[in-house]
């Protein structure tokens, strides 16, 4: 009986000798037992921490069925004196969390992260490591598909770039950042975030264990490259758009990946045929092919305004009828797009309920207009002053 001997050095091997014979025997009941005991009121503070710390080094010894049993049992157990084992339970969780992403259980494992006190009175916590946590359980939580917690520990994690240098860290976070973007359906956003990251990846060298170490720089390069054009194309449809689509048709890494056929005819504002869209959408991932309120999807979404913007380069005018067999949309919708996309100042044009038809307004059309009116009024202010230098009144006549 450990509790009987009164040297407390002494006691605490004793006790460290009990859980090694209890988890060599790999009972879970003996575990527990143990746990009871050292977390009672008859065992002191400081032996029950001791003990606790070497009892969560040696759970790794057990499987992972019983590990996360007892684990959890302990997390339990010292909840209402979590305080005084503020170390303990850290460790307790990181073991669970790992426990849990090998489940794929990406939900399980961020909420167990999601539990350690990073802003704990009693012991200090150095930036990198709260940087780390907050940086994980967003990953996380984003793998979950729950990118509103996952916004959160990000809003946290951006506190703590300016005072944590490490660049690991900071090219995860922006990984992770650019994800919360895509998944909220920014999309324009979203796609400069991931050219950002295309352009500088850490080195293969770097220690971090949140960037996979298989994942080379030139794979995350590629990647990022990937998700930015995927990002533009579902972007609504407009200037910001056509700009971002630019940039990305005149880099030459574009060229080798096996979106850039999308990607040139996106950027040409030539019309998508719907074999080309069903093959887009086999790279999309589930929330870029989600349903929206008016019961169309993102991607279908994206690809109408795309195809009604490059109809507006095609057409000076069309009717509704017309313009939905082109889009392959009913025309009462062709008609609403059309409205939104105006209003919204994306498209120039307007639309005459009456006769059923949008007349489309050429940019260049326009500034070619002002220039001829500009040279018009020179022309005639030219003629004005040679009128007054012939000794004309011209400001008599005028009045």
């Amino acid at each position: 009986n450990a509790q009987a001997i009164s040297d407390q050095k002494k006691r605490v091997e004793a006790y460290f000798k009990a859980i090694d014979t209890a988890v060599q025997q790999a009972s879970t009941s003996s575990c527990l037992r143990v746990v009871d005991h050292i977390l009672s009121g008859d065992v002191s503070q400081w032996v029950s921490r001791d003990t606790l710390q070497y009892f969560c080094g040696a759970l790794g010894r057990l499987p992972d069925v019983s590990h996360k049993e007892i684990a959890e049992y302990i997390l339990n157990r010292v909840q209402p004196r979590a305080v005084n084992f503020e170390e303990q339970v850290t460790l307790l969780r990181e073991q669970l969390a790992s426990l849990f992403e090998k489940e794929s259980d990406w939900s399980s494992a961020a909420n167990v992260l999601a539990g350690i006190n990073l802003d704990a009175a009693n012991r200090v916590l150095d930036d990198r490591f709260k940087l780390g946590k907050c940086v994980k359980i967003t990953r996380l939580y984003l793998e979950a598909d729950d990118a509103s917690r996952a916004e959160v520990f990000s809003n946290r994690a951006a506190f703590l770039l300016s005072t944590c240098k490490d660049e690991a860290l900071s090219f995860e976070y922006k990984r992770c950042y650019a994800r919360i973007l895509d998944a909220k359906r920014k999309f324009i956003e979203a796609a400069l975030r991931y050219y950002e990251i295309s352009q500088g990846p850490p080195s293969s060298s770097s220690s971090s264990t949140l960037v996979p170490p298989a994942a080379s720089s030139a794979g995350l390069a590629e990647e990022a490259l990937g998700c930015a054009i995927v990002c533009a194309i579902l972007a609504a449809a407009g200037p910001q758009r056509s700009r971002v689509l630019a940039t990305l048709h005149k880099d030459e890494r574009c060229g080798k990946l096996a979106l850039y056929p999308i990607l040139q005819k996106v950027y040409m504002e030539r019309i998508l045929q719907p074999q080309e869209v069903v093959d887009f959408a086999k790279v999309l991932k589930p929330h870029q092919k989600a349903k929206l309120p008016d019961g169309t999807t993102v991607v279908e979404r994206a690809v109408t305004e795309h195809n009604l913007q490059s109809a507006s380069k095609l057409y000076r005018n069309i009717s509704f009828g017309e313009l939905g067999r082109l889009l392959s949309i009913d025309p009462l919708r062709a008609e609403k797009v059309a409205a939104a996309m105006i209003s919204e100042e994306r498209m120039s044009g307007t639309i005459d309920q009456i006769d059923g038809f949008i007349y489309f307004y050429n940019e260049n059309e326009f500034v070619q207009w002002d220039g001829q009116i500009g040279s018009l009024c020179n022309d005639v202010n030219g003629i004005l002053d040679l009128m007054q230098s012939k000794g004309y009144n011209v400001e008599a006549s005028q009045s």
